[in-house]
């Protein structure tokens, strides 16, 4: 099966891990963005998280907030991995971006990551006057097993209580388990991600299977009831193995009639958004941006 993979995207095909990164932390700091790092107290006695916060310059009013959460296979990945789409979030919509350095597996396994989460959605909310924020428009924007984090903090908020969810934002979410049409299609010479064992990186963030259904906090793809959880806005590639488990939360979503929507970007794969000159990348990025100020009511 040959792909027609978009040009812009084409150097990502048999780019080595090392020059992936390097296209992934590259950063030219805009003006009119103040940007700085904090420390966030961990839930029950955890590590102190690390946290990024950027703010567009010169604006008094309220704004509303975003928790960032980036990617990275559950293993990989830091603040300077969002950089680039944390600053596009607090400019043009614009908002307060608090992106978060969870823990990575394996040394720390589930549900150490997501409680990471949970602890800064929580502070952000208690601090949100003092950042300038408003604490009742708040969204998050998870990308690839960022999103998988994004998708179970809705859940958790759901069943455990926590600040409203505004806006649900998956970009590329790593949140199903088990055979697909897209793993199977995008096995070989897909963009950034293909081959076998896909369920790798889960199995390392799960610390394993040990023959249990894991819990939709992990997987949400295994929940059973999906009402209640905030609108929702989900972004697949075409040539990413992870595309029908992006497809299938949405479907999951529409049945219990969860507010979203689902944009499938064209001849691209899984992290597509990297290359931050290419026209799709800013189409997408402006439509988040429309989006979250539709549900900040901002428009």
């Amino acid at each position: 099966m040959k792909l027609n993979i978009h040009p812009h995207y084409e150097v990502l095909t048999s780019t080595k891990i090392e020059e992936v990164r390097d296209i992934i932390t590259k950063f030219d700091k805009p003006n009119g963005i103040e940007i700085y790092d904090t420390k966030v107290l961990g839930l029950n006695g955890a590590p102190e998280i690390s946290v990024r916060i950027y703010k567009k310059e010169g604006i008094i009013e309220k704004r509303p907030i975003i928790m960032d959460v980036h990617g990275g296979g559950f293993v990989a990945g830091n603040l300077d991995f969002d950089n680039n789409r944390a600053t596009y979030l607090a400019m043009n919509i614009p908002a307060i971006v608090v992106s978060v350095d969870y823990r990575l597996s394996p040394e720390n396994i589930f549900p150490a990551a997501l409680e990471d989460c949970y602890a800064v959605w929580n502070w952000i909310y208690e601090i949100a006057e003092f950042l300038g924020g408003d604490k009742d428009r708040m969204g998050l924007f998870g990308t690839s097993a960022g999103g998988n984090l994004c998708a179970g903090l809705a859940f958790y908020v759901r069943d455990k209580g926590g600040p409203k969810i505004s806006l649900n934002a998956l970009n590329v979410p790593a949140i199903g388990l088990g055979p697909t049409l897209s793993a199977e299609q995008m096995r070989y010479g897909a963009p950034v991600l293909s081959g076998d064992n896909l369920s790798s990186a889960i199995k390392t963030y799960l610390g394993g299977f040990n023959g249990n259904r894991p819990s939709y906090y992990a997987v949400p793809n295994f929940a059973d009831d999906f009402s209640g959880l905030p609108p929702t806005f989900v972004i697949v590639g075409e040539y990413d193995p992870l595309r029908d488990y992006g497809l299938e939360y949405v479907n999951h979503l529409l049945k219990d009639a969860v507010p979203c929507e689902l944009y499938m970007m064209p001849r691209v794969g899984h992290g597509f958004d990297m290359i931050n000159d290419a026209p799709m990348t800013k189409w997408i990025r402006d439509g988040l941006c429309m989006s979250f100020q539709r549900e900040f009511k901002m428009i």
